[in-house]
């Protein structure tokens, strides 16, 4: 345990310092939630502002396994060339590798599924405090199929009912996250 502390804390400072030369300035991002699964799958847009070229290692936090469920289908793809950037994976975070180019920009797709272990899912939004900068545009959209909502920790924009599933849909400017997505639902009692 005291190793992963150790290893976070390294790669925190390590993106303190380098999100001076590297922002995360804006994610598009699709959930997808039913009686079995949460699905992430978003576009991370990443840029150099530097003269020089960038290369850091990031980490990608998964939310805690023992409470929310199994995370499996990882994806982690550079859409500029199509590589796969994944380094490492465990149930605690996913660590992946930026490379960029003098004053360049790159998005990254990522995705995983989570297996439900109870009522819960969660996105982690929070980490973005480690770039010391909002977002300066998130567009967010959740599809829900065969369970009920009973919360969710954003209100949405915007929601359409379909007859086999609902759409929430979330755009941000200059958007710092205050917590993390957190959907409450119901899998049983479903009318």
């Amino acid at each position: 345990m005291k190793s992963v502390i150790v290893v976070l804390v390294i790669v925190a400072s390590t993106l303190n310092i380098k999100s001076q030369q590297v922002d995360f300035f804006r994610e598009d991002l699709k959930f997808r939630l039913n009686e079995r699964f949460f699905e992430v799958v978003g576009d991370y847009y990443f840029r150099n502002t530097n003269n020089t070229p960038a290369s850091l290692m990031l980490i990608y936090p998964f939310p805690a396994e023992t409470v929310y469920g199994k995370v499996e289908a990882f994806t982690c793809v550079d859409l500029s060339d199509g590589s796969n950037q994944m380094d490492t994976v465990n149930a605690e975070q996913m660590l992946f590798s930026i490379t960029m180019a003098a004053n360049q920009s790159k998005v990254y797709r990522i995705g995983y599924r989570q297996q439900l272990s109870g009522n819960k899912a969660m996105y982690i939004l929070t980490s973005t405090h480690r770039w010391g900068q909002p977002f300066e545009v998130v567009n967010y959209e959740l599809i829900v199929k065969d369970v009920r909502v009973d919360s969710i920790s954003y209100i949405p924009d915007r929601v359409e009912v379909f007859t086999d599933s609902t759409k929430f849909y979330w755009k941000k400017r200059h958007f710092m996250p205050d917590r993390d997505f957190e959907i409450s639902f119901n899998k049983t009692d479903i009318e």
